[in-house]
């Protein structure tokens, strides 16, 4: 028959490298292709990092305008605590003292957060302090004593700050958090003090120009969702000064000074209020 098997031939199959059977293709280990493992790269970093700059928490988030009010009034009646302990060593220096001391300050101030928790804004200072001394004596021994009556002391300045501030969060809280404001101020003042005698008047006239930067940190507490409080001091401070002065509206002079300071001044402790206004969050149209 055709296509028949001659008889005694070989039934047993060749050894080849592939055998396909059905649709599983085994491949001899020669033909396979070598496997490569790749290792990632592994970097050890054993710095410390606090994690200060990676805070995640949401203060105040961008968009938000805000508002702030700073004031201070402080009036001071020289002569009346004579008979205080805390006073005697003064007054055994200074007799006869009488006078008054005002002082009062207005600081409004805006800003706008150009990113979570950093702002920019504007701040205007005013401030006054008025000193009118009545009559005071001061001994320094048998031999120095000076009598001074009828002397006061005016001084008005008037500044412009562009600030820049960033909030961090205390322990990740939305009510509490400190603050570091940088700024750089320009400003003014006028000053004069003058003494009476009969009908004359003789004092000096300053004008005051200044320019600095400064670094001011501070705690802010919200309490409520728009309203906080807050407490600042400058620490850090770079300024130059220039004083134009008239003496008796004869004698002219000029001064310039400069300097930079690391210490806390107590004197520039302010204590305010501010309101914040938060961006509107985008609706959702229902379809």
């Amino acid at each position: 028959m055709l296509g028949a098997r001659p008889a005694g031939a070989d039934t047993r199959h060749e050894c080849r490298d592939t055998i396909r059977v059905a649709d599983t293709v085994w491949v001899s280990a020669t033909e396979r292709a070598p496997r490569t493992m790749e290792i990632p790269d592994v970097v050890l970093d054993d710095t410390f990092n606090r994690g200060i700059g990676k805070a995640t928490t949401l203060f105040v988030p961008k968009g938000t305008v805000s508002f702030g009010l700073t004031a201070s009034y402080n009036s001071y009646d020289l002569g009346s605590a004579a008979d205080d302990a805390g006073y005697k060593m003064l007054f055994s220096i200074m007799d006869g003292i009488s006078g008054n001391m005002t002082s009062c300050g207005i600081a409004p101030a805006v800003s706008y957060f150009i990113a979570d928790n950093t702002s920019v804004g504007l701040r205007f200072d005013y401030s006054r302090s008025v000193l009118g001394l009545g009559n005071v004596s001061l001994a320094l021994g048998d031999l120095i004593s000076l009598d001074i009556n009828d002397v006061n002391y005016l001084k008005q300045s008037y500044s412009g700050s562009l600030t820049l501030r960033h909030y961090m969060s205390v322990a990740d809280s939305r009510r509490f958090a400190i603050f570091v404001e940088g700024r750089g101020t320009l400003g003014y003042a006028q000053s004069m003090n003058y003494q009476r005698e009969g009908d004359d008047k003789y004092g000096t006239y300053q004008d005051i120009y200044k320019a600095s930067l400064s670094l001011v940190p501070g705690v802010v507490c919200f309490m409520m969702d728009n309203a906080a409080f807050e407490v600042s001091v400058g620490v850090l401070g770079f300024d130059t000064q220039k004083v134009k002065q008239v003496t008796n509206q004869v004698e002219y002079s000029e001064m310039k000074s400069s300097g930079a300071d690391f210490k806390i001044n107590l004197l520039s402790v302010n204590f305010g209020m501010s309101f914040y206004i938060y961006p509107k969050k985008p609706r959702r149209h229902m379809s």
